[in-house]
């Protein structure tokens, strides 16, 4: 039994992780789609600008930045953020099934409690692992004694990503003029 003791923290410590991982990867997508359509909108307007100017120079830099928005779009796609986080989804949907399993399950149900620990090794196995920010993100914003236990651990290392993150942003927005309605502040 003293085995399967911290199963129901395991399954639940995954499960958020998962969630936060989840919304992670949607608001990279969220960020890079709207990356995309305002670069392929300032493509757009040079190629005008362009043509109505009969400018050599500015249509050979028009097919520069459409050689390069096609290559970023084709990566971008390539790393399926949306797909990634869909799977993270079903995965932790058939954890909290695990939870909810091992609720009703007694602690002399050794049988019950060996099957509901196969199936949780089986979802870890299934899929991509999270990163380990979604872990620091899931210690920072739980309560109690789950957090007392754990955060002494971790929030150096929580900060710290905070931090560069914050100064990835900062960087990012300083150096274009977009101001107050920058897409760049969805970045995560």
């Amino acid at each position: 039994m003293d085995k399967y003791r911290s199963l129901p923290d395991q399954i639940w410590t995954t499960r958020i992780s998962r969630i936060n991982a989840e919304k992670r990867l949607i608001n990279k997508e969220s960020f890079f789609q709207g990356i995309n359509i305002y670069y392929s909108c300032l493509t757009i307007i040079f190629s005008i600008l362009s043509l109505v100017n009969n400018d050599e120079k500015l249509s050979l830099m028009t097919v520069f930045m459409t050689i390069s928005l096609l290559i970023v779009i084709l990566y971008l796609n390539g790393q399926r953020y949306l797909e990634r986080a869909r799977e993270y989804r079903k995965n932790y949907t058939k954890m909290q099934k695990l939870e909810f399993d091992l609720m009703g399950v007694g602690n002399d149900d050794m049988d019950s409690i060996q099957r509901i620990y196969i199936e949780y090794c089986d979802l870890l196995d299934s899929g991509n692992n999270h990163i380990s920010f979604d872990y620091y993100e899931t210690v920072h914003r739980s309560t109690g004694e789950y957090r007392e236990k754990r955060w002494k651990n971790v929030r150096k290392i929580y900060w710290w990503n905070v931090i560069c993150m914050w100064y990835v942003r900062w960087y990012r927005c300083r150096h274009h003029t977009c101001g107050k309605n920058c897409l760049l502040k969805n970045i995560s």
